[in-house]
Formats: structure tokens, sequence, C-alpha cells
């Protein structure tokens, strides 16, 4: 086994947004904690970061700013427990004595091992760290730090909890309230610490013991009380090459997922852990992850094969099966790896369910959850806003409440300006989309019945309400905006928002049409309907409405992003490229220049072509049938053309897209390009330095499923799986599995056959022929004439 294959690996100094960045990478996690891959030794400066978040932990604060008071919710950094003073012959180890550092964070089980070496007066002075946590009991995590010295030293080891932390990740935010948490007490005693969130009265408990161990003896230890903090003491001497070893094992616990005293609990959760057995849990549960969710490349590209892996490595931490289910929480658009977008929940779980729906699909049933639980509030969001039915959130956290701003801060000139990112109402047909994704891809109709069906409805009676009936019988919907985040509003409009988005509409339609689908095939439709007054006139304009949307259509056969967008200027991209350089936010460039993007036909990422992403082309094509725009045989080459010649890709999930549409041109060599850059996205920290505020949890899903569904050729959403592969000749072969209804598929893809073996006998449709699989027994398939 190529170990480079299954790691990740720094060994050179880094500093300032690229450190910050590779912390992110580093993180560890397991669906409930996220442990930014910060040195032990190290605290909050502009080189370091480090963080300890819990899934679901937010917390609201209040800043005045030019005469308003702004209101932020933010994931929570918690009081710090990994930090270690090392303090050598009285000198303390710190940044600027480092000299030589190794970081490595191991796919294969979980572990995450640093090597620092340190240049002090009197020699070198070396540090080792192991960190792990624990996806099994998932509240507790540790590390182990191996001391040696190439000299005789006195050295002295502080253990602490340091509650001083406030929210710090992202520079623009620094200048708000970020104190989250007051320190509710520490008890020297049972080495425990406690705080609470200031504004959301979330209780926070975190448990530590540490231990050295010098040449077979535990060294005798002191508990005290600094400034809040709670800090373990230890005094030894060092023989040249002979270590010192710290344990720390760290027990995690809120009031947000145990209902009890937590005092109680948590010290029971310390009486359990250690950390052998965090790294035993650790390595069991990566193992039975590789074994049934390993994708294996062989390409000419070789790094690709690490970045899959780095990939599913990180969707797993973000949210897995042992915890999730346990826990009232969704996947932000930065994991629990960084403060970027103050850990909110975007549409964003629409690249990450569908992942989650074909290998671990009781993590997707816990995500969909999260917003069953919030249709309370996505209906008072409407009602405040006096609409109808249920208005989810461009920006959920805790509440689910909105937490998009409505203004922001023109600092040029100090003036506050409309915020109109919120009219991405386009959230609630993505959450649509990934109940219809689980429910088609696992077979199981439980949420439907279970509050699923009821919220779909809330959803569709918001846009049923919004729609508006023309003179010509066509209706039409106005002041949204669609995923390209250019476009907020007409130019020259003092109103937000944009009429007919394209993409918008042609998944209102497919969500209607399920509606219809569901109201015939589903038992439990008429009694669920019923109880949420979803009616027969109800039900007779979701037909109309589903079938009667308006759409904006030039004489060759390319769909506008939005009624009025052929209208706008065109952009001299090669100019701006040969002023600028980088210009994938030329939006910020053109603001720069008293300019604005809703004047130009340019695009932030792919809107009406995401489409093309969510579904086939063959179900784009019925959908825009359904609304009576047939399409010519070349109409996704037409669209494609336009929109990627007028597209920046500003955001980091827009190649992926474009790479999924290549694969249906059969521009394989265009296709794998794509994927190549933005499966790099926060390697490469292409956006320059926003992978210091976390990684992009959206693009990593989004690559696994263009490898898998798009080159792969595996659709789950149909009647019957359905595999028809198309490697690039660069690709040799490619290997993975999914669960499909309940069945496990393993799939292996060559350009001379195809390889299918299931756990359970099922019929399958490879390259447009039916087959039967028997359990267990290979079915090959040739490709070749």
């Amino acid at each position: 086994m190529s170990t480079e294959n299954w790691q990740l690996k720094y060994d050179v100094i880094t500093d300032q947004a690229k450190s910050y960045g590779e912390e992110a990478l580093l993180t560890l996690g397991n669906g409930y904690v996220g442990w930014r891959g910060a040195p032990v030794w190290a605290t909050y400066d502009e080189n370091h970061y480090p963080a300890l978040y819990v899934a679901g932990v937010f917390n609201q604060t209040k800043t005045p700013v030019a005469g308003r008071d702004v209101v932020n919710e933010d994931l929570v950094n918690l009081p710090n427990p990994q930090l270690i003073k090392i303090n050598v012959n009285g000198e303390l180890l710190t940044q600027e004595k480092l000299s030589e550092r190794e970081s490595t964070l191991h796919f294969d089980n979980g572990a995450l091992t640093e090597i620092h070496q340190f240049k002090v007066s009197d020699g070198t002075v070396t540090v080792a760290t192991t960190k792990v946590v624990d996806p099994i009991a998932w509240r507790q995590i540790a590390l182990q730090v191996q001391i040696s010295t190439d000299f005789k030293a006195k050295v002295q080891l502080e253990s602490l909890v340091d509650t001083s932390i406030i929210n710090q990740n992202v520079k623009r935010y620094r200048d708000f309230e970020s104190r989250e948490f007051d320190v509710d007490g520490v008890d020297i005693e049972a080495q425990q610490v406690f705080v609470k969130t200031r504004q959301s009265g979330i209780n926070i408990g975190l448990g530590v013991d540490t231990q050295v161990l010098q040449q077979s003896q535990l060294l005798p230890k002191t508990v005290d009380i600094v400034e809040e903090n709670l800090v373990e003491s230890f005094t030894t001497e060092l023989l040249p090459g002979v270590p010192a070893t710290l344990v720390k094992n760290i027990s995690v616990i809120t009031s947000q997922d145990y209902s009890e005293e937590l005092a109680p609990a948590l010290t029971e959760l310390m009486a359990e852990t250690s950390f052998e057995q965090v790294r035993l849990d650790s390595a069991d549960y990566w193992e039975q992850v590789w074994r049934e969710a390993d994708i294996e490349l062989v390409a000419e590209d070789t790094t690709m094969q690490q970045l899959l892996r780095m990939n599913v490595f990180h969707l797993r931490q973000a949210a897995q099966s042992n915890a999730n289910p346990s826990l009232d929480v969704s996947v932000g658009s930065r994991g629990l790896t960084g403060e970027g977008y103050r850990g909110h929940i975007f549409w964003d779980e629409l690249f990450l369910i569908p992942y989650y729906a074909a290998n671990d699909p009781r993590t997707a049933r816990a995500l969909i959850q999260y917003r069953i639980q919030r249709l309370a509030a996505a209906q008072a969001n409407a009602h405040k806003e006096q609409e109808a039915g249920a208005m989810f959130p461009w920006q959920a956290g805790l509440y689910g409440d909105e937490q998009a701003q409505v203004i922001h801060l023109n600092t040029v000139d100090n003036t506050w300006i409309p915020d109109n990112s919120r009219l991405q109402r386009h959230v609630s047909l993505a959450i649509a989309y990934d109940l219809w994704v689980y429910t088609k891809v696992t077979g199981d109709e439980s949420l439907l019945n279970n509050g699923g069906l009821t919220m779909i409805l809330e959803i569709a009676k918001f846009w049923l309400n919004k729609v508006e009936l023309a003179s010509d019988d066509i209706y039409d919907l106005s002041g949204v905006m669609g995923p390209d985040e250019f476009h907020e509003a007409y130019p020259d409009s003092n109103e937000g928002g944009l009429k007919n988005n394209a993409y918008t509409n042609v998944m209102l339609a497919w969500l209607l049409e399920w509606i219809l689908e569901l109201g015939d095939e589903l038992s439990a439709f008429e009694a669920i309907a019923f109880s949420d007054d979803f009616d027969e006139l109800m039900m007779e304009k979701v037909s109309d409405v589903a079938h009667g949307l308006r759409l904006e259509r030039n004489d060759e056969g390319v769909f506008a992003q939005y009624e009025g967008y052929f209208n706008l200027k065109e952009l001299d991209f090669e100019a701006y490229t040969e002023k600028y350089g980088d210009i994938h936010r030329v939006d910020r460039l053109l603001k720069a220049e008293g300019k604005s993007p809703d004047d130009y036909q340019v695009a932030k990422q792919t809107d009406l072509l995401m489409l093309m992403y969510n579904f086939d082309s063959k179900h784009v094509e019925k959908l825009l049938n359904q609304l009576g725009y047939p399409v010519e045989a070349d109409w996704l080459l037409a669209n494609t053309e336009y929109y990627l010649a007028r597209t920046v890709h500003g955001s980091t999930t827009s190649r992926p897209v474009f790479a999924g549409i290549d694969v249906e041109l059969g521009r394989l060599d265009e296709a794998e390009a794509l994927l190549s850059s933005a499966i790099r996205s926060d390697v490469d920290d292409i956006q320059g330095g926003t992978t210091a505020e976390g990684i992009h949890t959206g693009v990593m899903g989004e690559t696994l499923a263009v490898v898998q569904n798009k080159f792969g050729g595996v659709k789950l959403t149909g009647d019957m799986l359905e595999i028809d592969p198309h490697l690039p000749t660069s690709w040799e072969s490619l290997h993975f599995k999914q669960r499909y209804q309940n069945t496990l598929i393993d799939i292996i893809e060559t350009h001379a056959f195809i390889s299918i073996t299931s756990d359970h006998e099922m019929r399958v449709e490879v390259a447009g022929d039916v087959y039967t699989l028997m359990a267990d027994e290979p079915l090959v398939v040739s490709l070749e004439a």
C-alpha cells in the first residue's frame, strides 16, 4: 500500500493564512467535535489558530457598528483543552524557536501525527505529538506528546484548559464582538471546566486528565486554577535521547446533547476513556469506512487518488452514523474546521446528503431530520416576511431562523447597503431535493411519513403563494436569486430580487411534479395532506404551476439565467484578466471601479446549468418539456458554451458542475481537467486564503459525485440501478462501492469491462442492457465492441 495515497503531509514551516489553511485540512472530527490541526504548544496568533468545535453549539453576539446593532450567530470556539506549555531550561518553546516541522494526517486510521523540532540555547528539543478523536464514543478525544532533547535539561510542563478563547479565526469578523462564553466553574478535584454560552445558554463541560510517564514512572503533578484556566503542572529532568511522554485524555459534553446534569455524566465519561482506547476506536472505525467506502482510482494523475481519499475522510468526519443520529445538527459549509460563514448551514447540504445517502444512509437521515425539526422556524420566517408556508433560511444555525444579514456596511464610505443574499430562496428546493434523493437511494419512506411530507407541502405552499398568474395564463416568479450570487437585482433597481430565474423555476416544477407523484404513490399522502390543510384546490394549483412556469429562451436555444439577462452588457473578460490577473471575484473588482456585476453577463458559478448536477440531461429535458419548452438535440452544448464563457468560478462549487456536464457531452478530457482543478480547491487554496477559514465541504461532496456518478456513470435515483461509465483515457480503472436500497454494490470499471457484485439479488441496467445480479456473484459485462 502506497502510504502517500493515504496521507496528507506537510513538512515546511508556514505562516499566516497558509498555516491556518493547513490546520483546517489537518482537522480531526467525528460529527460531534471538530479539532483543528494546530500544534499543541501554540496559542492564537497570526500563524496558528487552535480550536475545538462541537456541532450545534452556536451563540449570538451584538456589536454596534456605524449607528446600528449588528447581531451575529457563530459556531463557538470552545475552551482550548490541548494547550501544552513546554519550558526547557527556562526557555518556552514557541514558533520563533521552531526549526523543523512534519505534520501527517493519516486517512487509514484517523490519527494526526506531528514532529516539531525547536532550537534552544543548549541544543535541540523534539516534540512528537499524536492526536486522535473517538468516532464510536464520540465525546472523547485524546493526545500523546513525547518530549526529548539532545542535552541534559530541566523541563517544566503545563497542561491547560485555556478559557480565554474568543472567536478569532476569520480576520474580517475580528472587529465584531466575539466573546461567546463565560466560565461557569472550574473543579480542581474532578479536573473539569464548565462554561456557558452568553446568549444561547448552552452549558459545556470539559474533563481532562494528564499523565506524564518517564522511564516507566508516573511523574507527580499539581493542579491549579490560574486566571480561570485549569492547569496541570509537571517538572522533570531529561537526559539526552531519553524522552518523557505526556498523555492527555479529554471528554466533552454539552446541554445540547445531554439533558441531565453535566458534571456526573462528565465524571463517568472521564472514567471510561484512555488514549489507547480512543486510538483503537479510531482505527477500527476507519478500517470499516475504507472497507466499504474507498474509491480506488488508477490514473496518470496519481495525486487524484490521494485527494479522493482526503475528501472521503473529511466528509466522514463532518458527519457520521455513530454520532449524528443522536444530535440535532447538520453540516455547515466549512464543516467543523473553521469559522468561515460563522459555521452556518447553507444549501451545501445538496452536495453532501447524496453522498451520505449512498454511503452512510443513517447519517443522511439525521441531517434531513435537522431540517424537519426546524419546520416551525421556517414557517415563522415566512410569516415574518408576509409569505405563506415554510421559508427556510439561506443561512441557518441553532434555531433555524435567518442568519444572513439584511444589510452590510460599505467600509469605503461607511454607509449601509442592502444584503440580498437571503433571496436565494432555492435553499428550500434543495432541502426537498435532499429528501427526494434520500428516499430514492435508500428506498426508505419513513421520513416522508414522519414530518418529511409535511415539510415538502409547507415548502410548496410558500412557492404556490409566491407565483403570479400573468394575462397569458403563464406563471411568473419574482423576488428571488439563483445560485449565481453575482446577480442580486436588476440594473439601477432599488429592489432586490430577479424574475423567473431558470434554475429556481425548473426546480420548482420538479418539486411540484414530485408532490403529484407522491399523491398517487404514497399511502399516507391523503391523511398527511389533510392534516396540513393541503386540499384539492391546492393540488390543482400544484399541477397548474408544475406545467406553467415561464422561462426565457433566445433564438439560439439558450435559456436566460433569468428574465432580462440577455439585455445585460457583455464584459471584456480578456481585458479584466490582463488588468487584474485573477478575476474569480470580478464582482469585487467591478465594485471597486464603481460598477456593479448586476449590469453584466458574468457569473460567479453556474446557475441554469446547476440543474445538470442535480439530475441528468434526460431528466432536465423532461422537466423543460413539462414546462412547454421542448429542446433541440444540441441544447445542452449551446447552453454550456454560452454560460461557460461567462463564468469566472468565483465559488469552489462551480467547476465540478461543468465537469459533470462535459461528461454528458462526451468531452472527457475537458471534464477531467475541471475535476482536477476542483479537487485541489482546498489543498491549493485556489481562492486565495479562504481555506484558512475552514475546508469547503460542498466541493468535496461534488467531486466525489462527479467521479462516482458522472465518470462512473452510476445512477441511484431511478427505479433500477443504472451503470454506464465514461472513463477518460488517462484513467485505467475505477473501483468503488455504493449502497442502493439496502444493497451494497461493489463496482469495478475499466475501458474493457465492468464488474458488479451485490450482497442481495437485484436487477441492474448496465450500458443499456438489463441483468439480474445474484447475491455475492460478480457480473462481468464487456464494453468492447
